[in-house]
């Protein structure tokens, strides 16, 4: 009797069957397998648009930012960019966004330019040279129009005029458009330089307890010395004085005085 040794060959109905078990496996793995998430547009190009006078070069503006052509877009670097373009002083107000381009975006930046100052004027100046007072402020020409350097150059010139006992001086100012579609301006600064006079000594009457050296060191008000230019004392500043009324009282009330008055200030 004759033995056969081996494998045994399945029908090829079994093999048809096994064939379409795996190929159907395979795409139910892939079906399964996580998808990897689409990376950041491309940016394909950028834009700067204005609202009202170009001020500042399409060319600067792009010169401040990091996005740029070519690289993914970034909402962080955007925010980054935004920061950069405030601080050179010359945007009022910005805006970036992208829109859709072709297989990438179109950034859009949107930026409101402030005035460039192009005159200084100083009115009302009669003891003290405008030229003077130009040369101490830190407003210059060709500069962005910045409220707050000019509200420091109010404070500035209230400042020299009180150094040289005009205590009443007032200073205003203001911002005129020169040439609107250019986006120019003049600032003009308007004094009122008031009466001239300085705190020659401070004296108290009514204390009997305490000296006037005692009561002098409890403020801020000080007679005119002879560095006044340097010192800044003999000037009148009404707040000051309302403050340092406030001190006497209280330094009287800490030494058990409760029921002081300090009832009036004689000039």
């Amino acid at each position: 009797m004759q033995r056969f040794c081996g494998w045994m060959r399945p029908p090829p109905f079994a093999i048809w069957i096994a064939s379409l078990c795996a190929l159907f496996g395979a795409v139910l793995a892939r079906a399964q397998a996580p998808q990897a998430a689409p990376g950041p547009p491309i940016i394909r190009s950028m834009d700067v648009q204005y609202t009202g006078p170009a001020t500042i070069s399409r060319e600067r503006i792009l010169a401040q930012m990091r996005t740029t052509v070519g690289q993914p877009y970034s909402n962080e670097i955007v925010q980054e960019d935004i920061k950069a373009l405030y601080k050179t002083g010359y945007i009022r107000n910005v805006r970036i966004f992208a829109q859709p381009e072709g297989d990438g975006v179109k950034v859009i930046v949107a930026v409101q330019t402030r005035a460039i100052i192009r005159e200084i004027e100083i009115t009302g100046a009669e003891h003290l040279k405008a030229q003077r007072l130009r040369k101490e402020i830190k407003v210059k020409l060709n500069q962005a129009v910045d409220e707050q350097q000019l509200e420091d150059a109010r404070q500035k010139i209230i400042e020299i005029y009180q150094g040289r006992g005009f205590n009443d001086v007032s200073v205003e100012f203001r911002i005129d458009p020169i040439d609107e579609k250019r986006g120019t301006a003049r600032v003009v600064f308007t004094v009122n330089e008031g009466v001239k006079g300085a705190i020659s000594q401070v004296r108290f009457e009514g204390n009997a307890h305490f000296s006037q050296r005692v009561l002098r060191k409890q403020m801020k008000t000080r007679g005119r010395s002879l560095i006044y230019f340097v010192d800044k004392t003999g000037r009148l500043d009404e707040v000051q004085l309302e403050q340092d009324m406030d001190k006497i009282r209280e330094f009287y009330q800490d030494h058990g005085y409760i029921d002081v008055e300090v009832k009036e200030v004689r000039k």
